[in-house]
């Protein structure tokens, strides 16, 4: 039996949720060296292009324009993405192989099999990874927490409170139905090269953006303790780094470990502040209410595990708070 040496490369598809690009995106690629190979991220191209919002459609056309009576594609919803990991590994297998439908098990022996399946499933696990950081790399730079995001269904129906005469179950009245919907901007050619920029430097999204996303998507989803948690997290998260960031030099390692083990509120009322503009200062000064309310409504939730009066509103005004502070960056 002839025998092939092949250089291997691996295909995934991934789920991209709530992504939508302008349509100049539609066929484009990001390349970045992750781990130990090269990681190909694959847009579909514009043939792909259709109106019909079922399982297998991978681009859907969400918005037009109108020119000169022509409707013309504004934003686009992709559906999924081909990701190609490439490890610059080869392997030898029958030529006859390459000839035939996927796993033609007659070919290859037991050893053989188990060598290609353990080569697989390292592809896996690097393809995932690789995946999270390529779509969290894609929430920063375009400042929309809620691509690829799991989707959460709560026990709501969709049915409105009916009112019932009680004698015949007769319904008389059907109260109010109000229905959410987010609308995000897309993703744009600025945007998706700032992040190709991103994955080719090796930076990931800083932890206080990834924190502040998922306390927004908390609040979507009507967890308002979890989001509480969040933002109060990715408050201090950024704090402490903007005040260790800007140390001079020269200072001992104890005296750094000092002023990050400092408790967050000297962080926001003293340290902070001197690493600041005048226009900055007074931005801290305008929320620091807000923020020091916030950080009491997390340590109320953490130490006792709930806390009675907290509301979407406030917890919409700590939000606030909470990208008035990142926005100094």
């Amino acid at each position: 039996m002839t025998h092939l040496k092949v250089n291997i490369v691996s295909w995934n598809r991934f789920i991209t949720r709530n992504l939508v690009v302008v349509p100049e995106l539609l066929g484009l690629t990001h390349e970045f060296q992750f781990e130990s190979g090269l990681i190909r991220i694959e847009l579909p191209a514009a043939d792909k292009l259709t109106e019909d919002k079922t399982k297998d459609s991978r681009l859907v056309i969400s918005a037009y324009k109108t020119e000169e009576g022509i409707q013309l594609p504004t934003r686009i919803s992709v559906k999924s993405i081909d990701l190609v990991c490439n490890l610059s590994k080869s392997i030898s297998i029958p030529a006859e192989v390459l000839t035939r439908h996927p796993n033609p098990i007659d070919l290859l022996t037991e050893k053989q099999q188990k060598q290609v399946n353990d080569i697989s499933n390292t592809h896996s696990d690097i393809a995932y990874r690789a995946f999270e950081l390529w779509i969290g790399t894609l929430r920063w730079k375009s400042g929309n927490g809620s691509i690829g995001t799991s989707e959460i269904h709560g026990s709501k129906s969709g049915w409105s409170t009916y009112l019932l005469n009680e004698a015949t179950n007769k319904r008389f009245w059907a109260g109010p139905h109000a229905l959410t919907t987010y609308i995000h901007n897309p993703v744009t050619l600025e945007q998706w090269n700032e992040a190709q920029e991103a994955l080719k430097l090796g930076l990931k999204s800083p932890v206080y953006i990834d924190l502040l996303f998922e306390g927004i998507e908390q609040l979507k989803n009507g967890d308002i303790r979890r989001t509480v948690v969040d933002l109060a997290v990715a408050c201090e998260a950024f704090i402490r780094l903007r005040v260790m960031q800007t140390l001079p030099d020269g200072l001992t390692d104890s005296v750094r470990k000092y002023i990050d083990d400092a408790n967050i509120r000297q962080s926001l009322n003293y340290f902070i502040l001197e690493t600041l503009n005048e226009e900055q200062k007074k931005l801290i000064k305008g929320i620091s209410s807000t923020l020091h309310q916030l950080f009491d409504a997390r340590n109320t939730i953490l130490h006792s595990g709930y806390k009675e009066d907290l509301t979407q509103s406030e917890c919409r005004k700590y939000l606030d708070a909470t990208r008035k502070l990142i926005s100094i960056t």
